[in-house]
């Protein structure tokens, strides 16, 4: 069965101290979530063997941790000790960062190569390489080939493992479901979200589009769940980047509609 996560970054503001951090936590536990997905940059100002302590104690799983693509050239090995500490076997490694995308096919080149590296390296520790599908893998470079393609298909990559993200495909206009497929058997964490359409303040024909709790936006959820599922999603994680009221309550709410979700 599917289990549900929190995205830690929706409740950042409450993060700063690793008191805080702790007591975060607890609340995200208290609400009813299997697990957290964690962002390295939060974890700065916490020790790690304190974290995991705390996680067990309240029986909090690790499903996920976040990091940017430039860590794992400068510090992968970190990167891996803080997996084995936080019991966490999927690990992120980021995206495609603009350094290697915007020299088009020849960086992309560039990046296979260097994360063929970071592969071997995952694999040797038994540690899944969690790459995070954002937007820019579906505009096509200058071979006509989307970089999607390259990265879901090259064998510099094959050890990939997949975070997808509604929010993020929905905007590309390309269907859930079918990356999805693509990717089964590879995608063990899938972020949740919904958006809703705002009039806006200035002109009414030029509607907000905003991020809000699951089930209160226009994302046909059931559809792809199911189809998120059926690829062999293992976590479903829910959070916002902003919201429009207290954090704690948009988790929640989002928890709620999750688990109805998986039924």
């Amino acid at each position: 069965m599917t289990r549900i996560a929190a995205q830690l970054n929706t409740v950042r503001a409450y993060c700063g101290t690793q008191e805080r951090l702790l007591n975060t936590l607890s609340r995200i536990r208290e609400l009813g979530f299997d697990g957290v997905e964690l962002e390295s940059s939060l974890l700065k100002n916490a020790d790690r063997q304190t974290v995991a302590r705390h996680l067990e104690k309240i029986g909090l799983e690790v499903c996920s941790i976040r990091s940017t693509f430039a860590r794992t050239g400068y510090g992968l090995e970190d990167m891996l000790q803080e997996a084995k500490a936080l019991n966490c076997i999927n690990v992120g490694v980021g995206t495609v960062t603009a350094s290697y995308f915007t020299m088009g096919p020849a960086g992309m080149e560039k990046y296979l190569e260097q994360a063929h590296k970071v592969c071997e390296r995952f694999s040797q520790a038994g540690i899944r390489p969690l790459y995070s599908l954002r937007f820019h893998e579906f505009m096509r470079q200058s071979d006509g080939v989307w970089p999607f393609d390259k990265l879901a298909d090259r064998p510099e990559t094959a050890s990939y493992y997949w975070e997808t993200d509604l929010l993020c495909l929905t905007r590309t206009a390309v269907k859930p479901s079918k990356v999805f497929s693509r990717l089964e058997g590879r995608m063990p964490v899938c972020r949740l979200s919904d958006q809703k359409i705002r009039e806006n303040e200035t002109y009414f024909f030029y509607a907000r589009r905003e991020e809000c709790p699951l089930g209160e936006g226009l994302f046909d959820l059931p559809a792809w769940t199911k189809a998120a599922m059926q690829a062999g999603a293992e976590w479903f994680t829910v959070g916002q980047e902003l919201c429009d009221r207290e954090p704690f309550a948009c988790l929640a709410t989002s928890l709620e509609k999750a688990k109805e979700l998986c039924l």
